[in-house]
């Protein structure tokens, strides 16, 4: 049985021993607008964490900074009926050697989906449910986005058929690879 390891601190996703691509690295590397400061690196990381403590029901007090983006993620939970499976989640495919996290997977009504959380939407995201999704066994047909404000308000995206998007994430790693063989540092408009 192969091992997957998450080491954090360095983002490094491993999959018996090697390294092996993050859906997020290889998003941010391609897809332009899809970055952030460190600043918002860290308050994602803290919404995130207490995004998993609300779905598993756990009480906590958070960082008054965040304290919108906290009331948006319990708005989202008490108003979306959904049968939680699985919070912050590692996934990895074996067949094409990538890895991420997907931030909740869950049944919302009929549909068995992957749900990233989001500060703001972006052109990129269903390349990365979709991502999440290939890795699921059996494979997550659907995905959608819930953009958390800090104003205690939230904003759903639409429910995305992963089927169409997972050809393309494909086609992503690939160029991602590509560029990484090549050394090609930046993409040039």
């Amino acid at each position: 049985m192969s091992k997957y390891t998450f080491d954090p601190t360095t983002h490094t996703h491993r999959i018996d021993g090697y390294e092996v691509e993050g859906v997020t690295t290889v998003l941010r590397d391609l897809i332009p607008g899809y970055s952030a400061d460190q600043w918002y690196l860290d308050r994602g990381t803290a919404v995130h964490a207490c995004a998993a403590m609300i779905a598993d029901r756990v009480e906590f007090e958070s960082d008054p900074q965040i304290d919108g983006q906290v009331q948006a993620l319990k708005a989202f939970h008490k108003d979306v009926a959904m049968v939680i499976e699985s919070v912050e989640l590692p996934v990895f495919s074996l067949t094409y050697r990538y890895a991420g996290i997907a931030d909740l997977i869950a049944k919302v009504g009929d549909k068995r989906m992957v749900i990233d959380y989001k500060g703001s939407f972006s052109a990129s995201m269903p390349y990365q449910l979709a991502g999440y999704g290939l890795c699921i066994k059996p494979e997550i047909r659907y995905g959608m986005g819930v953009e958390i404000h800090a104003d205690g308000t939230y904003k759903l995206s639409e429910v995305y058929d992963l089927r169409r998007y997972k050809q393309e994430w494909l086609a992503l790693l690939t160029a991602y690879r590509v560029r990484r063989k090549c050394k090609v540092k930046e993409i040039v408009e």
